[in-house]
């Protein structure tokens, strides 16, 4: 009665429920990390960037001062430390062509509407992180493969259970695949537009 029950679990595939479970949370994360990603981020990267000479030595605008965003607002906004760093900051503004107002310790830099080629700069950090999410999938696909062929060497499953496993882990991937290229196209839909995203079909042969 034992080896029977032994067998029957033995012949039951169920080393592809790993991949399964791992892309379903692999999507998932995805989907909440292109949360991220935005059309502000672009300048605000760029204002990140400043660099200010001080006393002979290089200090990021980070250590002047704190730099907030919301998506909503029209206006990046720049507390600085202190006000006489006011005018090292500004005069970086002026060369990033950005408008702001000064008041106080507060610096309001209006928010630029992007060009094309500086919206398809955020969209290509967005294919990145896919092509990252998808290598994951990837490896999430062949360990639990690997696994039942490792199986079927060590004769504790036959190769039909092992093929199962090749199959159902592929299936997966596919539908995970599916799933992480929809999230993409409409989160870059949103950030160009109607009128950019059909350029950047159009260019990118979708």
């Amino acid at each position: 009665m034992l080896i029977f029950i032994l067998r029957k679990v033995i012949k039951e595939e169920n080393y592809s429920i790993q991949a399964k479970n791992l892309m379903e949370y692999l999507v998932a994360d995805y989907a909440s990390s292109l949360e991220e990603f935005h059309q502000d981020g672009f300048y605000l990267h760029e204002i990140k960037k400043i660099r200010i000479n001080i006393n002979n030595r290089i200090r990021k605008i980070s250590d002047l001062s704190e730099i907030k965003n919301k998506y909503e607002d029209s206006f990046y906004q720049i507390i600085v430390f202190n006000t006489e760093y006011n005018n090292l900051i500004t005069q970086e503004l002026d060369i990033l062509k950005l408008s702001y107002e000064v008041q106080g310790q507060l610096i309001f830099v209006k928010k630029k509407e992007l060009t094309f080629n500086q919206l398809m700069a955020v969209v290509d950090e967005i294919e990145k992180h896919q092509n990252k999410t998808l290598t994951r999938c990837s490896k999430a696909k062949l360990e639990p493969i690997l696994r039942a062929r490792n199986a079927v060497e060590n004769d504790f499953i036959d190769q039909v259970i092992s093929r199962q496993t090749s199959n159902r882990c592929q299936e997966f991937f596919e539908e995970a695949e599916k799933k992480i290229e929809s999230l993409t196209q409409i989160k870059i839909k949103k950030i160009l537009g109607d009128d950019k995203y059909k350029k950047y079909i159009y260019q990118s042969g979708k």
